[in-house]
């Protein structure tokens, strides 16, 4: 029988942090400080991470036999057998029915999102994980709903080129984490059907050229926001050292994680701190 240990296992709070998306809109809005939405904040944070939740339940069910051959992932409740499936569904029905009651009281526009996030999940678990590229695609359109969802919550639209940059940052991130797995994983393709399909080199191709549509995303961001007439454009070279420094990182991942790397890699550290700094000045300036 599973303990609530396992239940909180299950949870994957570790990975609530994906999220804190829903932020983007808020701080780029120049509204981050208005505190009559924090409330609803708080409350689309926890939709959203009860309904990751649900799909990540989902998901362990159907990966089971999958993660039995994985050296961490064949711990987990369910691919251990510690928590039976039908406990396991019946706790994901319980979150993501929270998770749309909370949705429900914020709005009906951030309900549908929350919905969506929930069916592209569900889509991406039964079929397009078994689609090379589409797979990536999925994850990270996930990440765009969440940053529409920040939207929704402090009524505010964000240049469509942040948002492509998003879906780029999206796809690159989960493509650095297939590299990790294609370079630590004994028998990949055991974990992952895909990754039959995919090989190192072609990976790192792929990020390069991702990281050149990020960089091209952000630099029309920086000429058609609101702030263009002010410092912006002129860190388009700070966020070229960046996404440099982050193709460097992206391969020398290992056991500890690309995730562990980045938040670890001082050059990394430094260039995203001054650039918060810059547009944190540039949008909240007046404010003060």
């Amino acid at each position: 029988m599973a303990s609530v240990k396992d239940y909180l296992s299950e949870l994957r709070i570790q990975d609530a942090y994906k999220n804190l998306l829903i932020l983007l809109a808020p701080f780029f809005g120049g509204k981050l400080f208005i505190t009559d939405y924090y409330l609803n904040l708080a409350l689309g944070f926890l939709a959203l991470s009860l309904s990751s939740s649900s799909c990540y339940i989902i998901n362990d069910i159907k990966d089971a036999p999958l993660d039995a051959h994985h050296p961490k992932k064949k711990l987990r409740p369910i691919a251990s057998r510690k928590m039976s499936k039908p406990s396991a569904i019946l706790f994901s029905l319980i979150l993501q029915a929270v998770s749309l009651t909370v949705s429900y009281l914020i709005g009906i526009s951030f309900l549908i999102l929350s919905l969506l996030l929930f069916l592209n999940s569900l889509l991406y678990t039964f079929l397009l994980r078994e689609i090379v590229w589409a797979d990536v695609a999925s994850v990270s359109l996930n990440y765009v709903i969440r940053t529409l969802a920040g939207c929704e919550i402090v009524h505010v639209t964000i240049s469509p080129w942040l948002l492509i940059g998003v879906f780029y940052v999206s796809m690159t991130l989960v493509l650095t984490k297939r590299r990790e797995e294609l370079a630590t994983l004994a028998k990949p393709e055991l974990h992952r059907k895909t990754l039959k399909n995919y090989n190192i080199r072609l990976i790192d191709k792929t990020i390069l050229a991702l990281s050149i549509l990020t960089l091209v995303s952000y630099s029309f961001y920086t000429f058609c926001s609101p702030y263009s007439h002010d410092l912006l454009p002129f860190t388009i070279p700070l966020m070229t050292l960046i996404i440099l420094r982050f193709i460097i990182v992206s391969k020398n991942t290992g056991e500890t994680g690309f995730i562990r790397k980045i938040i670890t890699d001082k050059v990394m550290v430094v260039g995203l701190l001054v650039w918060f700094i810059i547009m944190f000045y540039l949008i909240y300036a007046k404010v003060f």
